[in-house]
């Protein structure tokens, strides 16, 4: 097993739709002295895919759960302030991934139309620039079922294979493996949190080291199908 590196990625500005992300970012690895390897996993957050994508609108508390209802495909629960929902995305989550924090008040900021799609633009989009093999996870921050306290995930990515399967083989007692499936990304998005303070404004990370198999499939293969869950 090779050793996992996890770099903070310092300084970037704070986006606007006129901003080209790929620059902003191919610039602010220069300033760290970040030189692109292949098979780099860069995680970069919502937040800033959001704000480049021009998500960000402003509204007035009464029209939010309006805006919760557009953007979902279903209320799920709703308990005080707090509605769980299913997103156009397939995401579950709470108040349909509509952010409030590290943006100015009055603001809400949706989630990115289509995630998967934006990753695979940006790491096309780096890979022709650097002339390395990457991969981009997108991340956001989720609560979970029957756990307190939030985590990373993604919500998008590119260039790597979500799912790591065990399926078939055998642990180290010999037997074997029906059921495990490991959500490497979600693994990846929670690791580069460790480095991505909100509160330090670090909106992008570099992880190195991870064998990872290359894919184009995205996010969407972690989506359970209503009819192979067990709560909802």
């Amino acid at each position: 097993m090779n050793n996992i590196t996890i770099i903070p990625i310092k300084n970037l500005p704070e986006f606007k739709p006129e901003h080209d992300l790929v620059n902003e970012i191919m610039k602010s690895f220069n300033h760290n002295n970040v030189v692109i390897e292949n098979d780099d996993v860069i995680v970069i957050t919502q937040k800033i895919i959001s704000k480049s994508e021009n998500r960000l609108i402003d509204i007035e508390d009464k029209d939010i759960e309006e805006l919760i209802k557009k953007e979902s495909l279903e209320i799920l629960r709703k308990r005080g302030d707090t509605v769980i929902a299913r997103t156009r995305h397939g995401f579950i989550c709470a108040n349909a991934g509509i952010d409030k924090s590290n943006i100015k008040k009055g603001s809400v900021l949706l989630l990115p139309e289509d995630p998967d799609k934006t990753s695979q633009d940006i790491r096309k989009k780096i890979e022709h620039i650097t002339r390395k093999k990457i991969s981009i996870i997108i991340s956001d921050t989720f609560g979970r079922a029957w756990r307190k306290g939030q985590t990373n995930v993604a919500i998008g990515s590119s260039g790597i294979e979500p799912l790591e399967s065990y399926i078939g083989k055998k642990d180290a007692f010999d037997n074997e493996l029906f059921a495990t499936e490991i959500a490497i990304i979600d693994e990846l998005a929670g690791a580069a949190e460790l480095v991505m303070k909100k509160s330090d404004n670090i909106p992008v990370a570099i992880i190195r080291g991870v064998n990872y198999k290359s894919s184009d499939l995205g996010v969407k293969e972690l989506i359970r199908k209503e009819d192979e869950d067990f709560f909802l």
